[in-house]
């Protein structure tokens, strides 16, 4: 039998278990394909980032572009810069 408070030990660690594990998913972006030929990056600090242009690359599929653009919430895609709306160079 458990008591009230092995129950509530029990609830904590599940409920801590399941926000861990939420929180520890990739980023839906790298689901869509090619991702790569459509976003661009930009210099934060010392690393860069991916980011949304403006406009679809040329070479950038209309399927993942529109699927890029309807990631919202934590899954947006931050919109570039004006002086970064080039898309990444694609690697091979």
């Amino acid at each position: 039998m458990f008591t009230h408070k092995t129950a509530m030990c029990i609830t904590v660690l599940l409920t801590a278990t399941a926000f861990h594990a939420s929180a520890a998913l990739p980023p839906k972006y790298l689901g869509i394909k090619d991702f790569k030929q459509c976003l661009a990056t930009q210099p934060i600090d010392t690393y860069r980032v991916w980011c949304m242009p403006e406009q679809k690359p040329e070479n950038c599929p209309a399927a993942s572009w529109q699927e890029l653009k309807a990631l919202d919430g934590p899954d947006r895609i931050v919109n570039c810069s004006a002086d970064t709306n080039q898309p990444a160079p694609a690697k091979k």
